[in-house]
C-alpha cells in the first residue's frame, strides 16, 4: 500500500531555469514520507523523543521531466521490505497521472544516545510496504572512479537555515550544495545519487571537491577532521 499526498509546486522551489530543483523534489518526497509516518505511527518526532532518528544512507533519484511553478503533483511513498540495519523506502512524483520523478532510499534507524544503528524489527513500525521500484538503470551507489582527479571547488559552512532537528545539514540541502558548483542555466538534474557517510553538524565547514567523467559530475565533501561527509554523482539534461 502506498501513501499519497498532493502538492502544488511553489514558485520558490523553482530555479533560474524555471524548473523545480532536485532539492525541491527531495523535499516533496520526504514530506510525504513524514506524513506517512505521522499517519501510521510512530511519527518522526515520536521516534526522536524516544531516542531514535532515521538517518539517510543512500538516495537515488531519476527525474524524467521538469516541473514548473504551480504544477499540481501527486506524491507517493512506501516502505520496502527491509533487512539487517537497512530500512528501504521508495518515492514517486506524478503529474496528470504520468511519472515525472522516482527515487529509492536506504535509511538507518540510529539510537541518538549511543549513535548505534538499530536492527529492522527491533523498534515496532507501522508503515505499510510495497515492492521496490526498478531503478536498475542507475548504479546502486556512488562509485567515484579511482583514476578521476577531484579538484577543490569551494567550501560550505552549515547554517541554521539548513540544519534539522538533529542539528545536522538536512539531506535535502545536499543537491543544492552540489548544484552550486554546476552550470545550471538552461539545465536540470536528470539523475542524482548521493551516499551519506558522516553527518555535517551545524557550523561545520565542508570542503567541496568535483571531477567530471563521461557526462557525470562527481562530488565529495570532506569535514574539517578529514573524514568524508558525502559523495554524489549527478547528470544534467538541457531544457
Amino acid at each position: 500500500m502506498r501513501w499519497t499526498e498532493h502538492y502544488r509546486v511553489a514558485v520558490n522551489d523553482t530555479d533560474i531555469s524555471r524548473a523545480a530543483s532536485a532539492s525541491a523534489l527531495m523535499r516533496y518526497m520526504q514530506d510525504t514520507a513524514n506524513l506517512q509516518m505521522e499517519g501510521q505511527r510512530p511519527s518522526y518526532l515520536e521516534l526522536f523523543d524516544r531516542g531514535y532518528a532515521f538517518v539517510l544512507s543512500r538516495f537515488r533519484l531519476r527525474a524524467l521531466a521538469p516541473l514548473a511553478s504551480h504544477d499540481e503533483i501527486t506524491s507517493e511513498t512506501w516502505a520496502t521490505p527491509s533487512h539487517g540495519f537497512a530500512f528501504g523506502r521508495c518515492h514517486r512524483l506524478l503529474r496528470d497521472g504520468e511519472t515525472v520523478a522516482e527515487a529509492d532510499s536506504v535509511w538507518a534507524l540510529v539510537n541518538t544516545e549511543t549513535g548505534r544503528p538499530t536492527r529492522v524489527g527491533e523498534v515496532p513500525l507501522g508503515y505499510s510496504e510495497d515492492k521496490p521500484l526498478d531503478l536498475s538503470d542507475l548504479p546502486p551507489r556512488v562509485r567515484i572512479p579511482g583514476e578521476l582527479p577531484l579538484a577543490l571547488v569551494g567550501e560550505h559552512t552549515v547554517t541554521y537555515a539548513e540544519a534539522d532537528v538533529n542539528r545536522h545539514l538536512n539531506n535535502t540541502h545536499y543537491a543544492d550544495l552540489f548544484c552550486d558548483h554546476l552550470e545550471m542555466d538552461g539545465c536540470r538534474v536528470s539523475s542524482l545519487l548521493i551516499s551519506f557517510l558522516a553527518a555535517a553538524p551545524l557550523g561545520e565547514t565542508l570542503k567541496v571537491y568535483r571531477g567530471d567523467l563521461e557526462g557525470v559530475s562527481y562530488f565529495r565533501t570532506v569535514r574539517a577532521d578529514g573524514s568524508v561527509n558525502a559523495e554524489a554523482a549527478i547528470t544534467l539534461e538541457e531544457l
